[in-house]
């Protein structure tokens, strides 16, 4: 892992004042935005990286011991760091690019990367030939930008996995609000009365004709 990190604040505000005579331009993003994985975002600025190590010389720069020693420390550091321990910590973030967890081992390793490229790119910047110092420079600027798009990608999977994790307490929050109503109560059937049977009336009974007296 890098060692001796620095803020940020301070590594940057030394870089603006010690970045001088770029000739090239920061490049465009990447097209991070149409990439899936870290290692298509990293691997461009990585590569500037790389031939920007081989070509410097610390043992030859005009300045003290101790600060070319330290220089040669962290290119060392550099080199072992791209080479054996920041490619299987992409390879992971590869597998799951949408996993903020997953991401984010990777995305420190390369702020840690950044902090001690700052710190060489200054001193090679007062101490190294132009060749060596122009080289490292523009290294610097890609690999800025490339770990900007990385945290792009890493704030878009965090908020899509905090979108899925509202989206869940809401449906979770909506099932229980729907458990815990009563169960609509049925009404009862109506009464059907049954009909009263009909029941004829009985014949009245014949009333006998009245009987005329006979003539005497």
């Amino acid at each position: 892992m890098i060692l001796n990190r620095t803020p940020h604040a301070i590594l940057l505000l030394m870089l603006s004042a010690s970045l001088v005579s770029i000739d090239a331009q920061p490049p465009a993003p990447a097209e991070a935005a149409a990439t899936a994985t870290p290692s298509a975002v990293m691997q461009p600025a990585l590569g500037s990286l790389r031939q920007a190590l081989e070509v410097l010389r610390p043992e030859k720069w005009k300045a003290a011991g101790a600060v070319t020693a330290e220089s040669a420390s962290d290119i060392g550091s550099l080199e072992r760091d791209l080479d054996s321990t920041l490619p299987p910590l992409l390879a992971a973030a590869d597998v799951a690019p949408g996993s903020a967890a997953q991401l984010l081992p990777a995305y420190r390793n390369v702020e840690a990367l950044y902090d001690v490229v700052v710190r060489v790119t200054q001193t090679a910047v007062l101490a190294a030939p132009a060749q060596q110092s122009e080289a490292l420079q523009q290294a610097t600027a890609a690999l800025q930008q490339s770990r900007r798009d990385f945290g792009d990608l890493l704030n878009g999977a965090a908020q899509a996995q905090d979108r899925q994790l509202r989206d869940a307490q809401t449906r979770v929050r909506t099932l229980e609000a729907t458990a815990a109503q009563p169960a609509p109560v049925c009404p009862p059937p109506p009464v059907v009365k049954k009909p009263k049977p009909h029941v004829k009336p009985k014949p009245k009974p014949a009333t006998p004709a009245a009987t005329t007296p006979a003539a005497q």
